[in-house]
């Protein structure tokens, strides 16, 4: 069986992000009495605002400071033919873990398909799945410079080179396939706003995605999206 992966994160607030790092957040800077301050003092502090601010930032993409709220997964036959779709969402993230997990075990894949998935998705689960001590199923070889266990679409498609790294809706257009029906900046506030079933539907759409990237780029015809996301399972873990 072949797989395709996608995962959804959000990041740790500012407080538990400064509690990992070992650091008390700064304290906002009192503007109206700015005239009053050393003028290098303050210019100090504001840089070192900037600074805590852009680390902070960065945590976002890191599975030590954030946390998956969704995985999606399209399961596909070693033929690539359709099996089904399934999404993971909801606030318990190690209940999520265990269940993904589980699904693996069963599925035994031969073939991860991705986006990113090499950088980005797969060693985040596995440092989510460490944090909550959800033992991985399946050994998944994170070595780079190959396109088996893992497809990374994004990787194959620059030879590995980070200079021609492209986001996964410019690649669709490239290739002439279906694109991403949002963006990546919209989950923190599908999230907020407790649209998790939406939050998961967005996630698969973007496995259809990356599933007909791998298809392009093997030259094949990928199928419809009506086919491959007909029924999915939309599953709330709380």
């Amino acid at each position: 069986m072949k797989v395709v992966l996608d995962i959804e994160t959000v990041q740790a607030p500012r407080e538990e992000w400064a509690r990992l790092v070992g650091k008390k957040p700064l304290p906002e800077t009192d503007v109206s009495g700015r005239e009053e301050l050393d003028l290098f003092a303050a210019g100090a502090a504001e840089a070192e605002r900037q600074a805590e601010d852009e680390l902070y930032a960065k945590s976002a993409f890191d599975g030590t400071f954030s946390r998956i709220v969704c995985i999606g997964l399209l399961e596909f036959s070693d033929q690539m033919e359709a099996r089904s779709a399934v999404a993971w969402y909801g606030s318990n993230e190690k209940e999520l873990l265990r269940q993904f997990w589980a699904r693996i075990a069963q599925d035994r894949p031969t073939l991860f398909i991705t986006h990113n998935g090499l950088g980005f998705d797969l060693p985040f689960i596995k440092k989510r799945s460490m944090i909550h001590q959800v033992k991985p199923s399946y050994d998944i070889n994170l070595a780079k410079f190959r396109a088996e266990p893992v497809y990374d679409t994004m990787a194959i498609w620059s030879n590995w080179d980070t200079r021609g790294w492209v986001k996964l809706d410019v690649l669709a257009r490239a290739l002439n396939v279906e694109t991403k029906s949002g963006s990546g900046s919209q989950v923190a506030e599908m999230w907020e706003k407790g649209q998790g079933q939406e939050l998961a539907r967005y996630c698969l759409q973007d496995t259809y995605v990356t599933y007909a990237c791998f298809c392009r780029m093997n030259f094949r015809q990928p199928l419809s999206s009506e086919v491959v996301l007909l029924q999915p399972e939309l599953l709330e873990i709380l």
